[in-house]
């Protein structure tokens, strides 16, 4: 970022994720825009964006905390209803009244009193008045729903692969409240370092007109109010191919998050890596670029696979489209990307995202393969692998052109 930016520039990155290049950028002092078709990413970035002080958390916390001790009290007097709670009802228990998430699995992931805690957790949240700390909250909630087991409030094992990876375990009132408030503490620490690292920095006052995230929102369509040659830097990683099923994966934490189903959230039908071809026709888009076909194996070309990784590719050429309208000629982006063995066939990924690149007529500057450190190595979520767990990635630099011009002609008599 400090090599192809300066103080005052602006940067986006179309997959914000967690909104960890936003504060790297904030720190910088660079004005920053993050988007992400995820609301939990978006949530997160947002809470990251504009963290609190300390003591404000701490003040707010201990009101919270009290609250959410009262509700869970008296969930447990009143327990049991006369009626268990029902994915997308309200439970009626004592003089409470908790809307519970329409997510269909619901009570083949989470046992019924747990669902009333989490329910009561939910509501005192969207009960806030603050909106960053109904935020706080929720992402806290999250992050103690999809924690590793056995750790986490749920029956899932492992919050990548979920089923039928489920293991019944005991849950008690004591245990809820004290894996939530860990995960809130948690939260609010992190917040609170990353306020003192603005201060320090020196942008504390700036943070309003300096960030925006916007979500939900697909990295292969326009972003709102986003100009054209605005963007000096777009820094990015897109989501592998069928590496990470983020609906997936947070799809018994985001119910929560404000009643809606995951389907509502974030679907498999506009997730890039994820999504199935549909009426996409791969075959004609791979027949009018012949050098991206070339990187798909014989062996995978006329099968569903083929299509799918043709589908994948085509949704890249999007968001490199994107990039190179709101990038500024001479201005950068760099992708950090992963290749994929299907079938014992690997699919070079970053080579096909570098050629898409260059007929698009960006001028590729630097290409190199990173290690993944071993604390961070990812399994894919299906058949698609990368000869095991995830080891290295690919970091790849363009520039965007600026436009030729032409040579006027000398005036003069002939």
């Amino acid at each position: 970022m400090d090599q192809f930016t300066k103080q005052g520039d602006s940067v986006w990155d179309p997959f914000c994720g967690s909104g960890t290049s936003l504060v790297a950028g904030i720190i910088r002092k660079r004005l920053v825009v993050g988007s992400d078709i995820d609301v939990l990413a978006g949530m997160l970035s947002s809470v990251k964006c504009s963290p609190l002080p300390l003591q404000s958390y701490a003040d707010w916390r201990t009101r919270f905390a009290s609250r959410l001790e009262g509700l869970l009290d008296e969930i447990d007097e009143e327990w049991p209803p006369e009626s268990l709670p029902r994915p997308g009802r309200t439970l009626s228990i004592g003089a409470l009244r908790l809307v519970v998430p329409s997510f269909p699995q619901l009570r083949y992931w989470f046992p019924p009193q747990v669902i009333a805690f989490l329910s009561a957790i939910a509501h005192a949240a969207h009960g806030l008045k603050t909106e960053h700390y109904e935020h706080v909250a929720l992402v806290s909630l999250s992050a103690a729903i999809i924690a590793k087991w056995p750790n986490t409030l749920s029956y899932a094992m492992d919050i990548d692969h979920t089923r039928p990876h489920r293991r019944v375990q005991r849950f008690t009132k004591a245990g809820v409240l004290e894996a939530y408030l860990k995960r809130l503490d948690r939260t609010i620490e992190c917040l609170g370092a990353l306020h003192q690292a603005y201060r320090r920095a020196g942008v504390l006052k700036t943070l309003p007109t300096a960030v925006r995230v916007v979500c939900p929102h697909d990295a292969r369509k326009a972003i709102p109010d986003l100009a054209a040659d605005s963007q000096a830097l777009v820094v990015t990683s897109p989501p592998y191919f069928n590496a990470v099923d983020y609906p997936r994966a947070h799809r018994m934490s985001v119910c929560w998050m404000n009643g809606h189903a995951p389907a509502d959230l974030s679907s498999r039908r506009e997730y890039v890596g994820l999504r199935h071809p549909g009426d996409f026709e791969a075959n004609s888009w791979l027949q009018e670029r012949k050098e991206i076909r070339s990187l798909i194996p014989k062996a995978l070309r006329d099968v569903d696979h083929g299509r799918r990784v043709a589908t994948f590719f085509a949704d890249l050429d999007s968001v490199l489209e994107q990039a190179w309208r709101v990038l500024q000629p001479d201005g950068h982006a760099l992708f950090v990307i992963a290749d994929n063995s299907i079938k014992g066939h690997r699919v070079k990924s970053h080579e096909a995202l570098a050629e898409l690149a260059r007929t698009m007529g960006f001028v590729e500057i630097h290409r190199k393969p990173r290690n993944i450190a071993s604390v961070h190595r990812r399994f894919p979520v299906g058949t698609f692998g990368f000869d095991g767990p995830m080891t290295h990635e690919h970091v790849i630099i363009l520039r965007k052109p600026k436009p030729r011009i032409s040579p006027k002609r000398k005036s003069g008599v002939r």
